[in-house]
């Protein structure tokens, strides 16, 4: 008798942990990684899954061309302007990502 009335209480009651449920399908939720990884999707020559551990040119195999053509395309699309000097240390998406919300901040917020 428990275990019927432990079902028919439990009935409807769905629970899901991200972290253990892996889809393809699944979009960041923080706008900054997700156009960035639509941007760098359109941009590469072959079918990538970008994530924020991915290197541009050796994970993604990006070439400098490739890396300019992403600058003047997070530039449009966020409105921001990526000075050259600063692409010198970013090597993965997820420097990518930080580099350009922090220029969307400082954008909106000078000091």
């Amino acid at each position: 008798m428990r275990s019927s009335a432990l079902s028919s209480a439990l009935r409807g009651v769905h629970a899901t942990f991200r972290s253990l449920v892996s889809t393809s399908d699944a979009r960041p939720s923080d706008p900054f990684e997700q156009d960035t990884v639509d941007i760098l999707k359109r941009i590469s020559r072959r079918p990538i899954e970008p994530t924020p551990a991915s290197e541009l040119l050796a994970d993604l195999g990006f070439d400098s061309l490739q890396v300019l053509e992403l600058v003047g395309e997070l530039e449009d699309h966020f409105k921001i302007a990526v000075p050259l000097n600063d692409l010198n240390h970013i090597r993965t998406v997820a420097q990518v990502i930080n580099e350009v919300r922090r220029l969307v901040h400082a954008q909106e917020h000078p000091a």
